[in-house]
């Protein structure tokens, strides 16, 4: 998730127009990735930290 995240930003930076036609839908869909990123993450941690 956070590799699309990150490659959907940089390909954002280097054009000049909005990638799904709307900044509105590209900036919703960047923080979608990083944020359920952020969610599986703290999931496994959690996850994690129950099984030591």
């Amino acid at each position: 998730m956070f590799f699309l995240g990150q490659l959907l930003w940089t390909i954002g930076l280097l054009v000049d127009f909005p990638l799904f036609g709307s900044t509105f839908i590209e900036e919703w869909m960047l923080n979608i990735l990083f944020t359920s990123c952020s969610v599986f993450g703290m999931i496994a941690g959690w996850k994690l930290y129950l099984n030591k």
